[in-house]
């Protein structure tokens, strides 16, 4: 309407455009038509044209703070939300073992994959932000979110939690710094594994008939035979469980998806799809660690927390879908988009070479 610019061209331009075209004809080899249509809408087309709309209209570091303040503000009342529900179930008596309640309706370990990334973010501004502002701000955010976390009772946050401590770890110079982080590390996951909830979750983990490890190898497994007789395109767009009927065993309930990053997005785009996805992907990774060490300013605690959101949504992603959902695929382009715009303010910042002097 204001005759701006057309968005800047991208480094994931081309693996944007491959995994669009894969996701379309995973539409045409999809069992329904219809409902692949509306999955292809609300899982690459809009987050997609969100992520390019983002690029477009967002120039400079006062652009991008808003934008953080609404998530740690939306993440921080959603994790209230999910902790008070915990609390009355709990309270109540009505606590299953093993199992957490869900928040209007929604699994609990998808609140875990949402909440993640955020915690990611919100890590990157507690460790590196110059502002102290900015670091009170972040730690309210963790203050509400590392609590949700542990109310979903998701094994995978936990996995995830421990392997991004450990980055957190490494990433710091200060060497007190880093010791204060590693003893916070370990009082912290000794004072978890000794609530009893949470120590009943973890002690399932060790039962074959309840581990969730054993479980997902019997997924996995399925999921493989079903793609070596669908290799190119997969079971297409929503259809992993319909193709499923036919390689599932008695003893395996229906699952929505495979519950693995890499297997699932196979299933539902196809091989090129998923290459596609792993070359924007982890061209995302890279080029967040890359960048915010000579990052400044915002831009250094930004960097670093994306960079600590995509660990995370990669270790829990080997043993859970955490795109394949409207919610969490757009989540995944809104911070695609920050990481870009960061990494092209902070190479603008960069004092431009001397020419040498004949």
């Amino acid at each position: 309407r204001h005759h701006e610019p057309l968005p800047k061209r991208t480094p994931y331009d081309i693996p944007v455009l491959v995994f669009l075209v894969a996701g379309a004809i995973g539409i045409f080899v999809a069992p329904d038509h219809r409902a692949a249509l509306g999955v292809y809408r609300a899982f690459l087309l809009e987050p997609i044209a969100i992520f390019y709309l983002a690029t477009a209209v967002i120039r400079s570091a006062s652009d991008i703070k808003p934008i953080l303040v609404a998530g740690a503000v939306s993440a921080s009342v959603f994790s209230l939300i999910v902790v008070v529900t915990f609390a009355r179930v709990l309270i109540g008596g009505d606590l299953i073992a093993g199992s957490a309640p869900g928040v209007f309706g929604i699994n609990p370990n998808a609140v875990a994959l949402y909440l993640e990334p955020i915690a990611g973010v919100a890590l990157g501004f507690v460790l590196f932000a110059n502002s102290r502002t900015s670091r009170w701000m972040a730690s309210a955010v963790l203050g509400f979110a590392l609590p949700a976390l542990v109310c979903t009772l998701s094994r995978g946050a936990l996995l995830a939690g421990a392997v991004l401590a450990v980055v957190a770890v490494v990433s710091v110079r200060d060497l007190r710094l880093r010791l204060g982080l590693l003893g916070a590390a370990l009082v912290g996951a000794l004072a978890l594994s000794q609530v009893p909830f949470v120590a009943a979750r973890l002690a399932h983990q060790f039962d074959p008939q309840h581990s969730t490890f054993v479980l997902r190898l019997v997924i996995w497994s399925v999921t493989v035979r079903m793609l070596r007789d669908h290799p190119l395109f997969g079971a297409g767009i929503g259809g992993y469980q319909t193709v499923m009927a036919n390689y599932r065993t008695r003893a395996l309930h229906p699952e929505p998806y495979a519950h693995n990053i890499f297997l699932t997005t196979w299933s539902e785009v196809g091989l090129i799809g998923l290459a596609a996805f792993a070359v924007i992907f982890f061209g995302l990774l890279w080029r967040a660690w890359r960048s915010a060490g000579s990052a400044t300013e915002l831009y250094r605690p930004l960097l670093w927390g994306i960079f600590a959101a995509w660990v995370v949504f990669v270790i829990h992603g080997l043993v859970d879908s955490p795109y394949w959902k409207n919610d969490l695929s757009l989540e995944f382009w809104i911070l695609a988009a920050l990481e870009v715009l960061a990494i092209s303010a902070v190479r603008r910042s960069r004092p431009a070479p001397q020419s040498r002097s004949a």
